[in-house]
């Protein structure tokens, strides 16, 4: 055993000491831990015991009702009715129903005699000297003779269906009139082109930048005659002003006119173009 540097030989090889890696060889002792979690568990067990048997806490009750006699408590201090014989369950038959009581008889609708030949139905006293009279016919040989007679539903010939088949083909020929396009199918046609023209015109243009619009060409029409407008006006009002510009008023007056018709000039340019894209605010 070598002291100096805190290691171990055992049969010529080294094992690292407790103390310097920092590891617990003491076993946890479970033997001890139960016992005392079962002494924790009795002494719980006896605290609750305890607790359930003290008396329990009266509840609070009015003086208003301190004389008032509970209605539960009496009925069940009071004593029980004696016990009826097991017969007492039953009744005999109409033993309930008290003596059978008659009814007078209502009285008849006293007989009106009517004579004989103010009547549309013949009396009845009148059937028994009606003598029923037989005839002897022979049924059988009837529906026989019958049967001979009548004639014969015979199913149509194979030259009638061809002709009942060919007769209905041609009416069904000149109702319809070959080579038409119904006018369903028009309509559907309509839509479809409708339809496309409707997504062509929400194509994106790729030239158009970003967080702008196309703006339609008749708005774009109707911008750019305002502005020729706009430009005449301007360049008549130019023409009105006098050749000698010796005041202030005159020159600043014919600046303004010549920077607004820069202005309209530069948006003529702007709206002539096949496309012009608007800023979206």
């Amino acid at each position: 055993m070598h002291g100096g540097g805190g290691m171990m030989l055992v049969n010529g090889q080294g094992y690292g000491s407790t103390k310097k890696y920092g590891t617990d060889t003491k076993s946890k002792n479970h033997y001890m831990d139960n016992v005392r979690r079962m002494r924790q568990i009795q002494r719980q067990s006896k605290e609750r015991e305890a607790e359930s048997k003290k008396p329990v806490k009266a509840l609070w009750k009015s003086d208003k009702y301190r004389d008032v006699q509970s209605r539960v408590k009496g009925d069940i201090e009071r004593e029980p009715d004696a016990p009826r014989p097991h017969s007492a369950c039953f009744t005999r038959a109409h033993s309930r129903s008290g003596p059978s009581v008659k009814f007078p008889s209502r009285p008849s609708t006293p007989e009106v005699v009517v004579p004989d030949e103010k009547l549309t139905v013949p009396r009845a006293s009148s059937a028994t000297d009606i003598k029923m009279t037989r005839n002897n016919f022979d049924f059988i040989k009837i529906n026989g003779v019958n049967a001979k007679r009548a004639p014969v539903v015979r199913s149509p010939s194979l030259t009638a269906l061809d002709d009942l088949k060919k007769s209905r083909d041609e009416e069904f020929t000149q109702r319809h009139k070959f080579g038409e396009v119904p006018k369903y199918l028009q309509s559907r046609k309509v839509q479809w082109k409708k339809n496309e023209e409707d997504r062509i015109a929400n194509i994106p243009d790729p030239e158009m930048p970003p967080g702008h619009r196309a703006l339609p060409e008749a708005e774009r029409r109707t911008t750019l005659s305002l502005l020729i407008k706009k430009e005449e006006e301007l360049v008549r009002e130019m023409s009105a002003l006098p050749l000698r510009m010796d005041t202030f008023r005159i020159r600043s007056q014919k600046q303004e006119i010549e920077k607004k018709l820069a202005e309209v000039d530069e948006a003529k340019k702007i709206f002539s173009r096949s496309k012009v894209f608007v800023k979206v605010d």
